[in-house]
């Protein structure tokens, strides 16, 4: 009998000594806060790049515009430059034939020639 009560009598100490931690640690949780850092600079950082994305972001879109606005002139002048191309293939034949027989003009055929031509 005498060892049952040794047994129980070490189990409560155990117990109250459990408990006293748990007790203490839980004062100390409650009267010491957890400190948290000033965070104040980090977030106007952040807030200042966040700016500078928005401007950027803006800029961006604006370049855009421009390059589609580029690359319609671009389109454009292709076709003009199509257009001209097929001119300059119909003038040389319309003169290439008129070269052929150019061996045939007097001089006053061949100043009439090239100033009709370069007019």
């Amino acid at each position: 009998m005498n060892k049952e009560v040794k047994l129980k009598l070490w189990h409560v100490l155990i117990c109250a000594t459990v408990f006293i931690l748990l007790l203490y640690f839980t004062i100390v949780t409650v009267v010491s806060p957890v400190k948290v850092g000033d965070y104040t600079e980090p977030k106007q950082k952040i807030d200042s790049l966040n700016n500078v994305i928005i401007k950027l972001e803006g800029t961006q879109l604006e370049l855009n515009r421009s390059i589609v606005y580029q690359q319609n002139k671009i389109v454009i002048l292709n076709k003009q430059i199509d257009s001209t191309n097929i001119e300059i293939v119909k003038v040389k034949e319309h003169y290439g034939k008129k070269i052929k027989n150019i061996t045939t003009y007097t001089p006053t055929q061949l100043d009439n020639f090239f100033t009709k031509r370069y007019q």
